[in-house]
């Protein structure tokens, strides 16, 4: 890896707006990046909790730190945002700046499919309907996007996960014989949106699914029709069912939550919650069936 002087580094997070303090010195020279429970020498690392393991005989060339841990380093980034310098500094000097093709082998594109500027589309990908995909979104291998789906700028799509395809609903006639029912709305995804691997994100009933800006969903995740999850919202590993309202900030991480609840912005769902009623927005739940997590005295 190349040799970054450390002063081209602060000189970068000034120019992001990013507060930090800096103790060293900054004509010092790194090479590369590693863990701190595996470093490696002359590169940088990061510790955000005092009590990280690691083996204190080796002489850590440049430490970002998370602001009130501390640590023995010859030069010292410190932050409230440790985390985040630490990545947009390896994203800023050490990102893999290979070009690849914009459309990847065995990818089906249809002909009413609306691509932006700087899009990239992987590997055996079908991408085929009344379908906008914003600028600069990335899309992995193996994806399916289908019937109506407009996608929002700087997105993220991983590998083998599904948009737009009808979700789970049916009917029954007298001998209980069940028909599914047809879908006719499609997905709107915002801006600056994550979708995980293994992701399926079902169309609407009748209205529009809709995934609003800078909401993150990580893998093998259900989002069922006519879901509503607005923006900055995260959902980690977990089944939505039908028509979920999950609001502003909200993050639900393990869980299964029943069709029509509304999650409420800033609220948590703890991991294995099962939400079977609303959720009132700033407060936390968990459990089976999820309740309140509530603070006794002591």
């Amino acid at each position: 890896m190349k040799k970054i002087e450390i002063k081209s580094i602060l000189q970068f997070l000034d120019k992001e707006g990013l507060e930090y303090e800096f103790f060293g010195n900054n004509r010092t020279f790194i090479q590369g990046f590693s863990s701190l429970a595996n470093y490696e020498e002359e590169t940088m690392t990061w510790v955000k909790s005092q009590e990280a393991k690691y083996n204190k005989e080796k002489k850590i060339k440049l430490c970002i730190v998370q602001k009130g841990v501390h640590i023995h380093a010859e030069n010292i980034i410190c932050s409230s945002n440790s985390k985040a310098i630490f990545f947009k500094t390896i994203d800023a000097f050490y990102q893999d700046k290979e070009e690849k093709e914009k459309i990847g082998n065995g990818t089906f594109i249809g002909k009413n499919v609306k691509i932006g500027k700087y899009v990239r589309i992987g590997h055996n990908c079908s991408i085929d309907g009344d379908i906008t995909i914003g600028d600069n979104t990335k899309i992995a291998n193996n994806v399916v996007i289908s019937n109506r789906v407009i996608i929002g700028s700087n997105c993220e799509i991983q590998s083998l996960s599904v948009i737009g395809e009808d979700g789970f609903g049916y009917s029954e006639d007298e001998e209980h014989k069940k028909v599914m029912v047809k879908h006719y709305g499609g997905v709107m995804i915002g801006d600056d949106v994550f979708i995980g691997s293994h992701v399926n994100i079902a169309r609407g009933t009748i209205d529009n699914t809709v995934i609003e800006s800078g909401v993150k969903i990580a893998p093998t995740t259900h989002i069922g029709h006519n879901n509503i999850i607005e923006r900055n919202s995260t959902v980690i590993c977990s089944q939505l069912f039908g028509s979920v309202h999950t609001k502003e900030n909200a993050y639900i991480t393990s869980s299964v939550v029943r069709n029509q609840c509304t999650i409420g912005a800033y609220a948590t769902v703890g991991m294995g919650s099962v939400v079977t009623k609303d959720v009132d927005d700033k407060k936390t739940v968990i459990g089976a069936p999820a309740r309140e997590l509530t603070r006794k005295a002591l």
